[in-house]
């Protein structure tokens, strides 16, 4: 007797090659093009829409094999429990893609609204500026034209698309925007190699609270993540922290920590930190483990002129930077911001390194402090929008007695290759500085070890090639950029400029006492 054939299951769903992601969100920018202006906000939020709903439907299947006999079965897999993100009733993908032409932009706004009021704590205000039933900007069968070129993609579940997989590819998407951006792309996203060094400096540990003051698109508290997994500590374990001031960079951040797994462990706040910070206790600023950051550079809106008005509530502005360079405000904050064993990365221009005035004050304190445990000089055309050099600067709380009251200086600006139309550190460059750091070797023209003295004696200017003597000449001169050599000047002109305005009303205030 012939047996019955064996029932054969239909053939899980190949999984989507990472290069193929890659272009084929890239060509969704074409679709967009011409259309509207913050086209990636627009794609971005149809891959967040497409992603929430294919997973919903995963667990969906998953809680219902779960719950299989049960009476009511398809009402309890609804429950939050077996869900990463709730999706109203009606609200899916599919439910969009099959409505009518002329309907589909407001049943997309309607659907993504719906998803950010069932999931407030991760998702409220994140879909508030896009409008995809802006006819004049998309009409109906465009729209229709991109919400098939999405579809193509076939299902974005966890099984065909892992969470590190679609989050390399949203990485890699908002790094394009960033460099066709130009001048503005540095505003949100900081190169994933710099991000890898401060995250391999930074060494995060188990239970470590990881914060970004200046978080834009999310990539430096990400690394720490990334960089925490390959040494064997528990995602799980770690809580990151992070605050925007664009609000649309603050949406794609919230977005970018749910595509890559890490929303229950993030807490991202929308506002200015300098004028009024996101993490606090009470009335005190909240403190944590580790720091890294990248602030904007040489930013003109920082808020000098009402810290000169109405001080620091929260005590962390003591020295008051120039009104057109607000980094060493951010670093003021965030060594308030530092738990009594915390360490932090911050990337800054080489500028900061060598003005006068209150940067120099910042510097004098952190150096007497003996918080600063290393400087890293960064090659050249590392940033987008910003080609001035920079350097990454390490202070610690809790310095090993063998590194008291010495500061590493590395000079790293050889370990880059060209990428296209950027300088990239090296994965190996990468490592070595890492390396370097972790063992502190000295190593001639590459890295050396300076006391307090030795930094006092060269009145605390903290120029990299002032120490380490390598291939551009000698560690006793202070080599600078051209850059660097304007921004000096342009500094020591607006000081006399300030300080001959003081000097004139005083004068005046003497006249009219007379």
């Amino acid at each position: 007797m012939t047996e019955p054939a064996a029932e054969t299951k239909p053939a899980p769903e190949s999984a989507i090659a990472l290069r193929r992601l890659e272009d084929h969100l890239w060509a969704a920018a074409d679709l967009f093009r011409n259309k509207v202006s913050n086209q990636k906000d627009y794609i971005l939020a149809l891959l967040f829409f497409k992603r929430a709903s294919d997973i919903y439907r995963e667990e969906m299947e998953a809680a219902l094999t779960q719950l299989c006999g049960i009476d009511g079965a398809e009402e309890l897999a609804r429950d939050p429990g077996f869900h990463t993100l709730a999706v109203p009733e009606g609200r899916s993908w599919e439910n969009v893609r099959n409505t009518d032409e002329a309907l589909q932009g407001k049943a997309l706004n309607d659907a993504l609204a719906a998803i950010g009021r069932a999931n407030p704590k991760q998702l409220s205000g994140v879909f508030e500026r896009t409008d995809f039933n802006n006819k004049m900007a998309l009409p109906s069968d465009d729209l229709a034209r991109i919400v098939e070129h999405f579809n193509e993609l076939g299902p974005l579940t966890n099984a065909r698309v892992p969470a590190d997989l679609l989050g390399q590819a949203y990485e890699w998407l908002i790094a394009k925007f960033a460099a066709a951006a130009g001048k503005g792309g540095g505003e949100f996203y900081t190169p994933a190699e710099v991000g890898q060094l401060c995250a391999a400096l930074l060494e995060p540990r188990e239970g470590d609270h990881i914060y970004d003051p200046t978080c834009g698109s999310g990539g430096l508290l990400l690394q720490c993540l990334a960089r925490a997994e390959s040494q064997g500590v528990s995602q799980r374990s770690l809580f990151l922290y992070g605050q925007e001031l664009n609000p649309e960079t603050w949406a794609i951040a919230r977005m970018n920590m749910l595509l890559h797994g890490a929303g229950d462990a993030a807490d991202i706040k929308l506002g200015d930190t300098l004028a009024a910070p996101g993490h606090t206790v009470g009335t005190a600023l909240r403190r944590f483990d580790r720091v890294v950051a990248n602030p904007p550079f040489s930013s003109k809106n920082w808020g000098h002129e009402r810290f000169k008005k109405s001080g620091d509530p929260y005590g962390r502005i003591k020295h008051l930077p120039p009104k057109s360079h607000g980094e060493m405000a951010f670093v003021q904050h965030m060594i308030a911001s530092l738990d009594d064993d915390g360490m932090l990365a911050v990337v800054l221009p080489n500028g900061c390194f060598f003005r006068g005035g209150p940067e120099l004050a910042v510097r004098m304190e952190l150096i007497d402090g003996d918080l600063v445990e290393a400087i890293v000089q960064l090659p050249v055309d590392l940033f987008y929008g910003a080609g001035i050099p920079a350097c990454i600067l390490v202070c610690n709380r809790a310095k090993s007695v063998d590194r008291k009251g010495r500061v590493l200086i590395i000079d790293a600006s050889d370990l880059f290759e060209r990428r296209d139309t950027k300088n990239a550190l090296t994965a190996n460059g990468i490592e070595e500085i890492a390396g370097t750091f972790k063992t502190g070797t000295d190593a001639s023209g590459f890295a050396v070890w300076v006391d307090r003295d030795g930094i006092a004696a060269q009145s605390y200017n903290l120029t990299v090639r002032r120490y380490v003597a390598g291939d551009r000449g000698d560690a006793n001169g202070d080599v600078l950029s051209l850059e660097d050599a304007l921004a000096a000047y342009r500094d020591a002109r607006a000081v006399r400029e300030e300080a001959e305005g003081r000097l004139e009303a005083i004068l005046m205030t003497l006249e009219e006492g007379k």
